[in-house]
């Protein structure tokens, strides 16, 4: 019998037996109250990794980005962010409809935005008529399989301090760009406020999305 591998996605991965096994064996607890000890070491652990203060176990990468956006924003702010990043183009419009935010959507270069054009669109003037500009969106590793350099990243976060305007990092695939770059994750997520990395794909666990900020 031939023995096929499925690179549709890195989603369709399987546990392995180990993993089963400590699901298996997992303490489990009251999440609400706080008395899952597995949840808590696991967003302890989490937090440590990408060098941020608290992380948060989430079901889904979509559920991690909606909740940044609906943290860092007020209502009716506008959002720059590349048009063909994960948060355009996969998350059914759900930047309207849970942060209640409008997208500002900027041609992409296989991901990687222009750090000058992201400044000309930041709303600078106070006006009635005006959204105000309440995050900058950057993916790394992007949904197209393409890593964004460092560079790039310090760029743009040099332009939201000057701003202070937040960055939220997609890193739906941070451990894929963190290996392909030869960093620690912690070199990445220093360039940005917020960061969701899923535990469904390169890590190969069977659900669940982490955001720590």
């Amino acid at each position: 019998k031939m023995e096929f591998i499925d690179l549709r996605s890195d989603t369709v991965t399987v546990p392995t037996p180990e993993m089963r096994e400590a699901m298996y064996k997992a303490e489990v607890g009251d999440d609400v109250y706080g008395d899952d000890p597995t949840v808590n070491r696991l967003e302890e652990y989490a937090a440590e990794v990408v060098g941020k203060e608290a992380a948060l176990f989430v079901p889904s990468g979509t559920f991690g980005n909606q909740l940044a956006l609906f943290t860092h924003c007020s209502r009716g702010n506008e959002v720059i962010l590349g048009d063909n990043c994960h948060i355009v183009a996969h998350e059914a419009g759900a930047s309207a409809v849970i942060a209640g935010v409008q997208l500002r959507t900027l041609k992409d270069n296989k991901g990687e935005l222009d750090p000058e054009e992201i400044e000309t669109k930041i709303r600078k003037e106070k006006d009635i008529h005006y959204p105000d500009t309440g995050l900058i969106c950057l993916e790394n590793a992007h949904s197209n399989g393409r890593v964004v350099s460092l560079e790039n990243m310090k760029k743009v976060f040099s332009i939201s301090r000057k701003y202070n305007i937040p960055i939220h990092l997609d890193g739906a695939r941070l451990f894929n760009a963190s290996t392909y770059l030869g960093l620690d994750p912690r070199e990445i997520t220093k360039l940005c406020d917020s960061v969701m990395f899923c535990l469904s794909k390169g890590l190969c666990a069977p659900v669940g999305s982490i955001l720590a900020g």
